[in-house]
C-alpha cells in the first residue's frame, strides 16, 4: 500500500517525541470511531471532521505483513466484551462485509493530533468470534484486505436455491447436493 508521509508527520518523527495513536472506523450499520488514545480526538481524514471516542476497550491489534505480491492479508482487531453493545451488533447485524479502516496518528508535544494520519489497514469483516470464560469476554473481528474475494468464482452456482432463483418452477438441481460426484459431459 502506497503512502505518503507529510511534512507535519516527518517534522514530528524527526523532533523523537513520537506518540503514535491508531483511529479506527468500524463501518457497521452506524458506524464505531475509536480511538487508543486516552482522550477523544477529531480528524477530518475522510474530508469532513469526525470524533472517534476514547476506548479502553480496543485490546489488540494484530500484526500484519505487508507484500509486493497480491495476497490475501488479514488482521485481527479483538474489543473487549465488557461493551456488550459491541457484542449485540455482531450478533443482530450482518456486519460480515462491513468496512474496517484503520489509521495511525502521531500526537505532537501539546496532544495534538498532527494532521493526515497515515492508513494503517483497510479492509472487510470475513468473520468474528466471542470467547467468553469467568474472568473476560472478548470479540475478535477478523479483518482481510480487498484481496480476499481475488479468486471468488463470479456468476451462479450449482445448487438448488441459485437455479430457483433463477427459475422458480425448475426442480433440476434439487438433489444436487447429495450427488456430489463429477459429470462427464459428451463422449
Amino acid at each position: 500500500m502506497t503512502r505518503a508521509l507529510t511534512t507535519a508527520v516527518k517534522n514530528q518523527l524527526a523532533t523523537n517525541d513520537i506518540r503514535p495513536v491508531h483511529l479506527i472506523n468500524i463501518g457497521f450499520s452506524t458506524p464505531i470511531n475509536l480511538t487508543d488514545c486516552s482522550f477523544p480526538l477529531t480528524s477530518s481524514i475522510s474530508g469532513s471532521a469526525v470524533t472517534y471516542s476514547a476506548s479502553d476497550f480496543i485490546l489488540d491489534i494484530s500484526s500484519f505483513n505487508e507484500q509486493t505480491d497480491i495476497t490475501k492479508g488479514t488482521l485481527n482487531l479483538t474489543l473487549s466484551g465488557a461493551n456488550t453493545v459491541y457484542i449485540a451488533v455482531v450478533l443482530n447485524e450482518n456486519v460480515i462485509n462491513s468496512d474496517v479502516t484503520i489509521y495511525r496518528g502521531i500526537l505532537n508535544s501539546s496532544n495534538t493530533l498532527i494532521a493526515d494520519p497515515i492508513l494503517l489497514y483497510k479492509g472487510t469483516i470475513e468473520g468474528f468470534d466471542i470467547n467468553e470464560n469467568k474472568t473476560q469476554s472478548l470479540l475478535n473481528l477478523k479483518i482481510v484486505s480487498h484481496w480476499a474475494d481475488f479468486d471468488k468464482k463470479a456468476g451462479r452456482q450449482t445448487n438448488h436455491a441459485s437455479q430457483k432463483r433463477f427459475f422458480s418452477s425448475d426442480n433440476g438441481m434439487q438433489y444436487s447436493a447429495k450427488v456430489v460426484k463429477e459429470l462427464k459431459w459428451g463422449k
